[in-house]
């Protein structure tokens, strides 16, 4: 690392050292530090990593689905999986860098409904794709350690949630598939196997039939 005028004998050396530690260069630990900071991610050294991969970014940005018009293949979509779940709420999920975009929702706070994006940290889906998880399966939130804190917990609006990522055909979550109860819910182990045909369904409306197996 060359020396920045910024940055004394002192300062450069430590960046140094922790740099090593989280195997970087000291610049992609600068760079990752500040985006961590700006994303508002989870504490730890793995947080946003996920979130702000590039190779995973640009699978998001190739769908040419963020900021599309809204769709009546998305919109069904939602809602047969509110029908086929028998839950009020339900989203598909694109995480952005910065952001995560609806595809389709059904049970959003007005705002975000209007909007059809929200922050980051006001996002569930995006904590789904940071874990790098298969599957969410949450039946009481505010018992669960992940997200009790959440705002959309703290809020009484969600109570139980489930998700599934939304990956392509190199294995990278661009998004999710979530539904949520506002109260504690029991997933039944029928209705994540229904999850997951529906996860099915909508990685094929993103991505077409080459993704599917």
């Amino acid at each position: 690392m060359s020396r920045d005028a910024g940055f004394d004998d002192e300062m450069t050396a430590l960046l140094a050292a922790l740099a090593l530690a989280a195997g970087q260069t000291p610049e992609q630990y600068i760079h990752d530090t500040v985006l961590a900071h700006l994303l508002r991610t989870p504490a730890g050294p793995e947080a946003g990593r996920r979130v702000r991969d590039p190779n995973r970014l640009r699978s998001v940005w190739r769908t040419g689905l963020l900021d599309s018009p809204r769709a009546p293949v998305f919109e069904r979509a939602v809602a047969i999986t509110v029908e086929s779940l028998r839950v009020p709420s339900a989203a598909i999920v694109l995480v952005d860098r910065e952001r995560v975009f609806y595809l389709g929702a059904i049970g959003l706070a007005p705002a975000f409904a209007e909007a059809r994006e929200a922050p980051l940290n006001e996002s569930l889906a995006a904590q789904v794709v940071e874990s790098g998880a298969e599957s969410w399966v949450v039946h009481d939130a505010a018992s669960d350690a992940r997200i009790a804190t959440h705002p959309a917990v703290r809020s009484g609006a969600v109570g139980a949630y489930l998700a599934r990522p939304l990956r392509d055909a190199d294995e990278r979550a661009v998004g999710a598939l979530t539904v949520w109860h506002p109260c504690a819910h029991t997933w039944t182990p029928g209705e994540q196997r229904t999850m997951d045909d529906l996860t099915w369904v909508v990685r094929g409306l993103i991505f077409g039939e080459h993704v599917l197996d």
